[in-house]
């Protein structure tokens, strides 16, 4: 494992750090001067300093931390290939990613912290930077509601991955037992993919939840919704600051 680690390492986590998505021109933190004969190894770019300046840094160390408990807990059951695949839940009272088993529950690590990156620190609904005070600190989020449970639901679990995003507090409390608006929903589809494409540790669980292809991962989502609106037809729309793509 340990000569694996250090075989692929660049290629497999270094180099894929700062890419987003195929539409989205990758970040270069480093330049590679392993090969250079005259002074070998890596030289570190201004983008690295901005980026300990961003708001991401405050949350950087965290997010780093849950993506390798991601990979640990994947190697410890044996099943790194699917990276815990969709037995992989979310716990709101301890509002951690819980690995269940037929043996047991086990948890794994934070939901915040494992998708704190991929939005810039600021909420999925209005678009504002979240501060760390009680009043607009973040809050694990379920799109399409978890009222969902209650009825008789029929689409994938809402207690899932793909369905969490990080959301201010008053943007939680004003949505409430609600979905969305239609209109910010694609907001969520680029998430989990840029989540997939990054290839994040979280990558394989998301796409055993909605779909291996872009295509079909659109067509969950929009057919998800239209389950859901059925059961729940009051929707709420976002704040206009939200970034919808």
């Amino acid at each position: 494992m340990h000569r694996r680690t250090v075989q692929l390492g660049f290629s497999n986590v270094i180099d894929a750090f700062p890419k987003l998505g195929r539409d989205q021109a990758p970040v270069s933190f480093y330049e590679d001067q392993r090969r250079s004969s005259a002074a070998p190894g890596l030289v570190l770019r201004n983008e690295l300093l901005e980026l300990a300046r961003s708001v991401h840094a405050r949350d950087l160390d965290a997010e780093t931390a849950a993506r390798w408990r991601l990979v640990e807990t994947a190697w410890a059951t044996g099943i790194s290939e699917a990276v815990l695949g969709p037995p992989l839940r979310y716990d709101p009272d301890t509002q951690h990613l819980v690995l269940q088993t037929r043996k047991r529950r086990r948890s794994v690590t934070g939901v915040a912290a494992a998708l704190s990156g991929y939005q810039d620190g600021r909420c999925a609904y209005c678009d504002q930077v979240m501060a760390q005070d009680t009043s607009t600190a973040s809050v694990v989020e379920h799109v399409l509601p978890w009222k969902l449970r209650t009825r008789p639901w029929r689409g994938p679990d809402v207690d899932a991955v793909w369905n969490l995003v990080l959301s201010c507090r008053p943007c939680n409390q004003a949505k409430q037992d609600r979905a969305p608006h239609e209109s910010w929903m694609p907001w969520l589809e680029q998430r989990n993919n840029d989540l997939i494409e990054s290839h994040h540790p979280l990558r394989e669980v998301l796409m055993a939840q909605t779909g291996k292809t872009e295509a079909a991962r659109r067509h969950t989502l929009k057919r998800t919704y239209q389950w859901a609106t059925e059961l729940l037809p009051i929707v709420w729309t976002p704040p206009r600051g939200a970034h919808i793509s």
